[in-house]
Formats: structure tokens, C-alpha cells, sequence
């Protein structure tokens, strides 16, 4: 006990730490082990599955977390590099292909080779490809390896409103509703469908060709095209039949008032309770089958059937599908286990149990049971006889709707499994916006994205291109060696220039401990990864493999070969504009706040809270401010007169779309800068509006000849700041319009984030982010080199 009293706070703090750092890998030594899972939605059937499989398995518990594959890959990327990943991850099945080339999945053929040995020789069920849609088997597979077992899937389909077709005359020789079945016909029933008021406002539309989940990619393989080679080394996104499929959708929208006008009037419908087609605003859309939840959910009566998506004339009808497939990642520490852990998962009695405890939920609630589809044809079948058809709770429609989802699975396709899958999406949905929003030729658009993805491809197959790998020691020495030499010539120049010894040392020192903490943390913490990010703009990285020295390359890529990376920095620069007009109404703001009238303090705090409202929650209050169709803007607008007010969000253009509309959204939070702009009016001596008024000045006078000139130090700090912050533009293009429409909102950061964090091209994010700083200190210098001809200090 006295050796107990004789032990310091610090040191117990010590042991308690100790403990708690070496217990989780103790756990093993007390009969526990963990089986770690990510899932991608909270699903009570899954969990009650897993815990099934826990209770089979004594002495293992699985933990499963929350993981978006699309939205969190950096947390993926972060656990396999720091040495701690999950042991099994429902992954995005179009995405695998990209992580198996970094070298970050398991195949997984040993370990369906021996499940079905160990099912021959009497053990439990196995994997067998054939027991699976080959579309979603197929799109696990890169390079002849199996990466990942598919557990959902999804497919798309023509929805259609039975009434409208009927009304309209498009019936069949029974008088049944007769959906289009060819381009043509799709085309004028659109036409037809799409009903308008006397002022030219749609009240129903008839089809949008992109609304839903269709994508180039549908209309694109019903025209028999290709997005990629059979052998995977050719980007075919300039087919000519692909070139067809997107002049197809651009005629489709022109046919019906355009993109805008019907991105307008259906965007202004939100949540699935207000869904266009179910309310009977959108007469057709393709969408996927997970629709025929939200049907059976919330509109149970609506009278409506799916078919096959229309084909071109003399063309056979298909689809496409994604989902869901399980994968285990490199690193983990119980691989056999977690692909027991996912043979259970897809097993008939995994699925049996999942199903089971989803369909009592369901009814509880008094709600039809619609699962997802499953990526196992037999399964499917046995809930669709088991469940679906003997739930009075499932609509009719809805049950036959699940049906021809069924069939269409026989036909469909999928997106290419590539290295560079995400890249070729998002440059396909470029081409895209390009041509149906941003009214660019279709085949110029096709032409450009296809070079994009082409030479990503070719860089990532060509092993010639390739640089040599980075000889990290002489790095960390030659960065040492040139940190120290910085830090010797700064240290040189100051003692030269006299920075100490014109400061008395009592103050020299107060200031080295005041700005310790900060020099401390830096050095610490934001130093190296500055250093490193300096020379990975040198690098070809990715974060997960080896980085290769390529020298000047990303830097010449940027300059000469991209030209989104000029045209984010031509957005960005745009933004500069709001810069001045913020200034301005803070000023007007603070002008109109500088008196003492009673309950001015209650008017400062009331134009100043929209400053310390969070960017999440004003970019969602906004988006609905800004909605073109009932958005509050355009319907005061209205009351005054204007029929056709801007677009804002929805438009690309740079007079008063989706930039402006982000200015604007700005202007409401100037007061942030009223409060500066306060403290300079407060700081103006009263003797000098004496003076002027004496010498017959009136406001407008003193405002020009005493206000503004003693105001120049707040102006330059305003401005500075302000061109910063602006030339980071980031959050509200991100949460708002996710870069577009076609490519307005791309701004320069939000292009950063993409190369680093979807594409994984680091190397060239830190290149691009160097240039950014570039481009700042420019900026800045010539603001600092300006301001000694305008900026005036004193009184």
C-alpha cells in the first residue's frame, strides 16, 4: 500500500494507457476473437444473419460498421494503408475492378475452389458461378480472378402510367395501355404525354430521358455500343451508335421544352412521397427496380406497369443492373474466416433468415414486404413464391412489376470492369451534361472524353510508362538538408536586417513563447505532409501502391492536356466577383448598424447569425430558395411580373445560373464581414466628419473623402481574405450541385478533391494543389504591391 501511495498521477495515467493499448490484442488469448464487417445500410435481416453465423461459431464475434463505398472510399484506403482494414466490405460491384488493380482485394477463387470440394465431400453449401446472374458474377471478375461474391443487384425499366397511355390513345387491340417499344415511338409519346398550361408551363410531362436511373449507358448498349473493348485496353465511348444514343437523348429533351425546363419542373418535387411519376406529373421515366419499394410504400394505388426499356428499331430490348457484392480486403486478419462468414451470407438459409426477420419488421408496420433483388436467381424465385405472392399487403401492379425485373435480369449488361470504371462513368455522365445541358456537339463531347479516359488507361496497362520508385531515404535527406538550410538563411537574414535587436529581449522572448504552441504544431503536424505533398506532385501515387517519380509530367498534364483544369480555374476565378459585391453589402450593412439606436445590438446579431449558420445546413436551405420551379426567389419573382426567371442551379450559364446563384447565396451571409467592417467605422476619429461638415461636405462627400480613405486598411484586409477564401471554393459546390450542371460549379478545389480522393491520382491533386498555392501568392503579391498606392494608415 505505501508503494501504491508513492506513485505519481502521471504515472498511473502511464499504466492505464499501456493497458488499454495492449488489451484489444490480448482479446484472442481469452477465447474471443473478431470478425470485423462494413455494410452499406442498416439492415436489421443482415444483422440477425450475422449474428446466426456469431452463435455458429463460438469464440468469434462480428462487428459491422456503417461504410459508403461511393461516399467513403478514403476511409477504405486510410484502413488498408495504416495496416487495419475490415475483414469483409459490401462493396459497390462496378468499383471492384479499380480496387483489384491496386492491389487491395483478395481473389477469391482458392477459396471457392475448396468450398465446393468441401460441398463434394459432404461439408456446407459452396459458391458455384452458376448460381448467379452472369452479369453480376461477370463484374466481379478482373483480369480471369474472382474479386468479390455478388449479393444484391438492381436492373432498370420503363415505368409507365396506365391512365395517361390509355387517355392519350396508345392502347393495344384490347384496349390495354401499349408502352413504346421502339425509339420512335418513344419519341412521340413523349411529345404527346407532356400537358401545358396556357402560359406554357408544363403540368405533365411525358418522359425525360435521364430522370430515374437510365443514364447514356442504357440508351447506349440498346443501340448495340460499347463503352470499352472486350479485352479492356480500348475506351469505345466515341462508337458511332454511341454518338446515336446521345443524339437520341438530346433530341428526346428538345422535343419536351429542353433540360432545363423539365430538370426544373421535376426537381421541384422532393421525397418519394411527392415523386413526380407517382403523383402523376411524369406520364414515363426508366428507372431501377428499387422504385417498386417506394410504390408499394407510399403509393400502393398508383396504376402503373414497367416493361422493357424501348430499343431501336430491329434491336432487341436489354437493361443494365448494379448492386452490391462482398469483398476482403488486403490485410485482413481472418480472411478464411470472413469468406465463411460471407458463404453464409448467400446461402439459402442465410437468406432465409434474412428475409424472414425483414418481412416481420415489414409487417409490423403494416407495410408490404419488397426486398431487394438478390443476385442468386433461385433465391429470388423462392421469395417471390414464398412471400411476394401471398402478402396481401403487395400491390398487384407491384407483383408483376417484380416479375418482368426477373426476366430483364436474362439480358442485362453492366458497366466495363476496368481500372479506370469510375473515371469512365463520371466522363460518360460528363458527355452527358456536355451535350443535352451545355449544348455542345455531341460528337466533339465524345471525342474528348474518350482521349481523357484513354490515356488514363493506356498509363495505368503501359508498364513503359511507368516511373522509377522513389528512393525514400534520399528523400527524407535531401528535404532534411534543404529544411535546414531554409531555416539558416531566414534565421541570417533576420539577424542582418536587425529583426531581434530592434525589439527589446524581454519582448523577443514573450514572443517566441507566444508563438511556440503554433510553431510546434506546425513543425509537428503540417510540415511534413506539406513537404510530402510537394514531392508527390512529382509522383505518380495512388496511395495504396508504390510511388513512381515521373518528374516534370503531372505539371506538363495539367498545362498542356487537361482542359477541365483550366476550366475549373475559370469558375473559380468567376467566383472572384462575389469578392467586391460581398464587401459592398457588409459595408452597407455595418453603415446602416453604425448608430445607437435603441435595440441595435438585437439588429447587429440578427444579420450576423447567418454567418455561424453550418455550410451543410444553408447549402440545403438554399437549394430549396434557388428551386426554379417553387423556390422562393423565382415565385417573388413571379408576383412581379417575370414569367421565365433564371434558372439558377439548374443552368450553366454565367450570367444568372448555378455561379450566380452561389454569389448570391454568399451576399446572405455578408454580414461575417460586417463586424470587421464595424470595428474600422468605430476606429474613424468623429473630429474629422467635424471638419468636413464645416467645410460644407455632405454625406455622400463624407462618405468618399473621410469614410472610405480611413477605411483602405479594412478594404485590403477584406479583399485579401476574401480572394483567399474564394479561390477555395469548395462546400457549397460539393453539397449543392456536385459540380455541375455540365461542369459550371466545378471549381478548382472541388477538381483537387476529385483526382485525390475518387481517382486516387494524388500525385497529381498535390501538383494541382502547388499550382493553386502558385496562383495565390501571385494574387496576393500583387494585392500587397497595389495596396501602397490606395491603402492609407493613421489619421
Amino acid at each position: 500500500m505505501i508503494f501504491l501511495r508513492r506513485v505519481s498521477p502521471a504515472s498511473w495515467i502511464g499504466v492505464w494507457c499501456v493497458l488499454f493499448a495492449i488489451l484489444p490484442s490480448l482479446s484472442p488469448a481469452f477465447g474471443q476473437q473478431e470478425l470485423r464487417i462494413w455494410i452499406n445500410t442498416i439492415d436489421r435481416g443482415r444483422e440477425a444473419a450475422i449474428r446466426a453465423f456469431a452463435d455458429r461459431h463460438p469464440g468469434w464475434e462480428v462487428v459491422s460498421s456503417i461504410y459508403l463505398d461511393g461516399q467513403d472510399a478514403q476511409k477504405l484506403m486510410t484502413a488498408i494503408v495504416g495496416g487495419d482494414p475490415p475483414d469483409v466490405i459490401i462493396q459497390d460491384r462496378f468499383t471492384i475492378g479499380e480496387w483489384a488493380s491496386r492491389d487491395t482485394f483478395h481473389a477469391l477463387d482458392q477459396f471457392i475452389e475448396d468450398s465446393q470440394n468441401n460441398r463434394d465431400a459432404g461439408g456446407p453449401d459452396a459458391i458455384y458461378p452458376e448460381e448467379f446472374y452472369a452479369a453480376c458474377w461477370n463484374e466481379t471478375v478482373y483480369e480471369g480472378s474472382v474479386f468479390g461474391i455478388p449479393v444484391t443487384t438492381d436492373v432498370r425499366a420503363l415505368y409507365y402510367d396506365e391512365d395517361a397511355l390509355r387517355d392519350a390513345g396508345f392502347v393495344d387491340s384490347n384496349g390495354r395501355a401499349q408502352p413504346p417499344r421502339t425509339w420512335e415511338e418513344l419519341r412521340r409519346y413523349a411529345t404527346a404525354l407532356t400537358d401545358r398550361d396556357d402560359t406554357g408551363r408544363i403540368r405533365r410531362l411525358g418522359f425525360a430521358p435521364n430522370y430515374g436511373n437510365s443514364w447514356l449507358f442504357i440508351y447506349g448498349v440498346l443501340n448495340g455500343g460499347a463503352f470499352m473493348s472486350d479485352d479492356g485496353t480500348t475506351v469505345t465511348m466515341n462508337d458511332p451508335r454511341i454518338l446515336e444514343a446521345l443524339q437520341y437523348m438530346v433530341t428526346l429533351y428538345n422535343d419536351v421544352g429542353g433540360v432545363q425546363q423539365t430538370d426544373a419542373f421535376l426537381g421541384s418535387a422532393t421525397g418519394e412521397e411527392f415523386d413526380p411519376f407517382a403523383t402523376g406529373r411524369l406520364a414515363m421515366k426508366i428507372d431501377g427496380s428499387w422504385q417498386l419499394r417506394n410504390m408499394a410504400e407510399y403509393h400502393p394505388a398508383a396504376r402503373f406497369r414497367v416493361a422493357a426499356p424501348p430499343a431501336p428499331e430491329g434491336r432487341q430490348p436489354v437493361t443494365w443492373s448494379g448492386g452490391f457484392s462482398y469483398v476482403i480486403p488486403v490485410g485482413s486478419k481472418h480472411p478464411e474466416m470472413a469468406f465463411e462468414l460471407i458463404r453464409f451470407m448467400v446461402s439459402e438459409e442465410g437468406w432465409d433468415i434474412q428475409h424472414e426477420v425483414n418481412a416481420r419488421y415489414a409487417s409490423s408496420r403494416g407495410l408490404a414486404y419488397i426486398p431487394d433483388m438478390t443476385a442468386q436467381p433461385a433465391i429470388n424465385q423462392k421469395v417471390l413464391n414464398q412471400r411476394i405472392a401471398n402478402d396481401p399487403n403487395v400491390p398487384p401492379r407491384v407483383a408483376e412489376a417484380i416479375n418482368v425485373m426477373y426476366d430483364l435480369m436474362e439480358v442485362s449488361r453492366y458497366r466495363p470492369v476496368s481500372p479506370v470504371g469510375q473515371l469512365l462513368w463520371d466522363e460518360h455522365v460528363r458527355a452527358i451534361e456536355s451535350a443535352v445541358r451545355g449544348g455542345q456537339d455531341p460528337q466533339a463531347v465524345l471525342n474528348q472524353t474518350t482521349e481523357v479516359v484513354q490515356e488514363r488507361l493506356d498509363m495505368l496497362l503501359d508498364e513503359s510508362k511507368h516511373g522509377s520508385p522513389v528512393n525514400w531515404f534520399g528523400v527524407v535527406m535531401v528535404s532534411g538538408f534543404a529544411g535546414i538550410l531554409i531555416a539558416a538563411l531566414a534565421c541570417v537574414v533576420a539577424y542582418r536586417r536587425g529583426v531581434f535587436s530592434s525589439y527589446p529581449k524581454d519582448e523577443v522572448a514573450a514572443a517566441v513563447f507566444f508563438v511556440a504552441p503554433w510553431a510546434i504544431g506546425f513543425l509537428g503536424l503540417m510540415a511534413g505532409p506539406i513537404v510530402m505533398s510537394l514531392i508527390y506532385a512529382f509522383c505518380r501515387y495512388n496511395v495504396l501502391q508504390q510511388a513512381e517519380w515521373i518528374g516534370l509530367q503531372n505539371i506538363t498534364e495539367l498545362l498542356f492536356h487537361d482542359s477541365m483544369f483550366w476550366y475549373s480555374l475559370a469558375n473559380t476565378l468567376y467566383m472572384l466577383l462575389g469578392v467586391p459585391l460581398g464587401m459592398a453589402v457588409g459595408l452597407g450593412i455595418a453603415l446602416l448598424l453604425n448608430t445607437e439606436i435603441r435595440g441595435i445590438k438585437v439588429y447587429r446579431t440578427v444579420f450576423y447569425l447567418p454567418a455561424i449558420v453550418p455550410i451543410v445546413a444553408s447549402s440545403i436551405l438554399w437549394i430549396w430558395v434557388l428551386n426554379p420551379e417553387n423556390g422562393l426567389i423565382n415565385s417573388l419573382l413571379r408576383i412581379i411580373g417575370i414569367d421565365n426567371p433564371p434558372l439558377w442551379l439548374n443552368s450553366p450559364s454565367w450570367f444568372l445560373g448555378s455561379k450566380a446563384a452561389m454569389i448570391l447565396m454568399a451576399l446572405w451571409g455578408a454580414g461575417a464581414g460586417m463586424i470587421i467592417w464595424l470595428a474600422g467605422l468605430k476606429g474613424i476619429p468623429v473630429h474629422l466628419y467635424e471638419a468636413a461638415k464645416i467645410d460644407g461636405a455632405g454625406p455622400i462627400q463624407r462618405f468618399h473623402n473621410v469614410t472610405l480613405p480611413m477605411l483602405t486598411p479594412y478594404i485590403f484586409f477584406n479583399f485579401v481574405i476574401g480572394v483567399i477564401g474564394t479561390m477555395q471554393i469548395f462546400s457549397q459546390a460539393f453539397i449543392m450541385t456536385r459540380g455541375g450542371p455540365a461542369d459550371s460549379t466545378m471549381f478548382y478545389a472541388y477538381y483537387i478533391f476529385d483526382h485525390a480522393f475518387r481517382y486516387f491520382r494524388m500525385g497529381y491533386a498535390s501538383a494541382l494543389a502547388w499550382v493553386l498555392l502558385i496562383i495565390i501568392l501571385v494574387l496576393t503579391a500583387v494585392q500587397m504591391w497595389s495596396s501602397k498606392r490606395w491603402v492609407h494608415y493613421g489619421g
